[in-house]
């Protein structure tokens, strides 16, 4: 991080409104957790294993090394480095662990490009440029990230979303091989976990700022077992359920919305905080992918004879 991009950062910070602040806050906000994985359920519920497949083998390898690189890198917040710089206080406060990369920008990055790539329509292109763009944007505009994040971002979701297309895509033609894709998440999962464990903390770090790349893992290990129970043993067919998928979406991203809200503070009584927000990280893929596809096979109409 250079002092240009800091002076870059305090023009737009002078530009700032109260309503463009407000505009920005919107979209970021739709690259942040709940909203990332309601559309991929939502998606998956409606359309099926590819199109959301595709987006979830690339979001969650990709969250996975943007929090390996943020504790590698251990690159502060901006206005840790130039107290002129005055983040929005609502994005502040979601703008937890180090600034290098961005998280929002890649985790956006990764699924609107997974959609687009696995869906090849030049208009729905045209929607993941213009949300990828705009997140890219709002990240700088708010404060808390400075151009070098966000550029290494996208350099680092293209070639995840191109390579883990074309691996899921390879599951799909060899079935009885997934569970090497499967196992191979599992180490690269505990090779992030020891390298983020044990790695030497820079001098005046804060080792709550690791916590991104602990729950990246564990929301890892849940897609992708989530993602090997559902291709062997569900084989969960939207198409079978008809006008069922409207209630597909609803009452998934109903119950996901309170995972999300509750299930780390139920959890916590009896495995702390912090594990309890791991053990939440794996079960919303999980959810997503198993427990309700599993459910909604009651609502499938009959093959026709």
């Amino acid at each position: 991080m250079n002092a240009l991009e800091l002076e870059f950062l305090k023009r737009l910070q002078e530009w700032r409104t109260p309503e463009i602040e407000e505009f920005f806050l919107q979209i970021t906000r739709s690259g942040e957790g709940f909203w990332l994985l309601a559309i991929a359920g939502s998606l998956f519920w409606v359309f099926g294993a590819r199109i959301a497949y595709r987006m979830g083998f690339a979001l969650a390898t990709g969250d996975l090394l943007t929090g390996a690189l943020k504790s590698t890198v251990c690159m502060p917040r901006p206005w840790m480095l130039d107290p002129a710089i005055v983040p929005v206080p609502e994005a502040q406060y979601g703008a937890f662990g180090y600034s290098f990369p961005s998280g929002h920008t890649a985790n956006t990055a990764l699924l609107a490009g997974g959609a687009a790539a696995a869906a090849r329509k030049g208009w729905v292109w045209i929607l993941a440029v213009a949300w990828i763009g705009l997140m890219a944007f709002s990240r700088m505009v708010l404060g808390v990230h400075t151009p070098s994040d966000v550029v290494a971002s996208l350099l680092l979701a293209a070639p995840a979303v191109m390579v883990m297309g074309r691996i899921y895509d390879w599951t799909e033609r060899n079935p009885s091989r997934a569970w090497m894709v499967l196992a191979g998440a599992a180490l690269a999962a505990a090779a992030a976990w020891g390298f983020v464990r044990f790695k030497p903390m820079p001098e005046g770090g804060d080792p709550g700022f690791s916590k991104d790349a602990f729950r990246a893992v564990w929301g890892m290990l849940g897609f992708f077992a989530g993602w090997f129970v559902e291709r062997k043993y569900i084989r969960y067919e939207p198409a079978k359920l008809g006008g069922y998928r409207v209630v597909a979406v609803a009452v998934g991203v109903l119950v996901l919305s309170l995972m999300i809200g509750n299930l780390p503070r139920l959890l916590a009584g009896f495995a702390g905080l912090e594990a309890a927000s791991y053990i939440a990280a794996a079960a919303n893929p999980i959810w997503i992918f198993v427990v309700w596809p599993l459910l909604l096979k009651g609502l499938e109409k009959p093959s026709p004879r």
